[in-house]
């Protein structure tokens, strides 16, 4: 009896859960005012190209070019959304002032871009990246408690597990966590939607 293509299987897998955060992405496109709510729709502009670069090279199965954007947003999606969506956050709150410093959590994207364009992994830049990631979860945690709001603590808890989960089910399953990523991601988005929207 043949063994199934894992390989086959891997690339469907890949191509479901890029789907899947196509579509959460093209919700969040459509319900949010690019005008009233302009960093959450950005959030899910980057999202959908993702996603559309995920499906396109699932679909070819393109190892060459395809990855090499994929990489790139890849890193964009480690850093960018959770800042955007707590400026967007901030910006609704009693405090809207401490929106805009939440802009230089995107520094790191500049040092992880360099990086992956010069195909050299920097343990710096990887510290950094994480640095932003907890900072961006705290924060967000802070203005759930001050917002009073369940769904602030929701998306810092998806933001943290996206991170820190998808490494511990790489480690156990290859593969796994990417799709973990692309799951906790589509989830991310839709519960900012959802919030922006109440």
């Amino acid at each position: 009896r043949p063994k199934p293509n894992i390989g086959c299987n891997m690339l469907f897998m890949d191509a479901l859960f890029n789907s899947l955060l196509v579509v959460s992405s093209g919700y969040a496109m459509y319900t949010l005012h690019p005008l009233e709510t302009p960093y959450g729709y950005a959030a899910a502009a980057l999202s959908l190209v993702h996603g559309l670069l995920g499906v396109a090279r699932a679909a070819s199965n393109d190892d060459d070019e395809c990855n090499r954007l994929r990489l790139i947003t890849s890193g964009i999606m480690e850093i960018v959304p959770l800042p955007l969506t707590n400026i967007e956050l901030y910006l609704k709150s009693a405090n809207p002032s401490l929106a805009l410093a939440h802009g230089c959590f995107v520094v790191p994207l500049v040092y992880d871009l360099l990086a992956k364009m010069g195909d050299s992994e920097d343990t710096s830049t990887e510290t950094l990246k994480e640095l932003t990631l907890l900072g961006n979860v705290v924060s967000m945690l802070f203005l759930g408690v001050n917002q009073s709001s369940n769904m602030y603590g929701g998306m810092a808890a998806i933001a943290f597990g996206a991170r820190y989960g998808s490494v511990i089910l790489d480690y156990y399953w290859e593969g796994l966590g990417g799709d973990f990523n692309l799951l906790a991601h589509s989830m991310f988005i839709v519960l900012m939607t959802l919030t922006l929207t109440a």
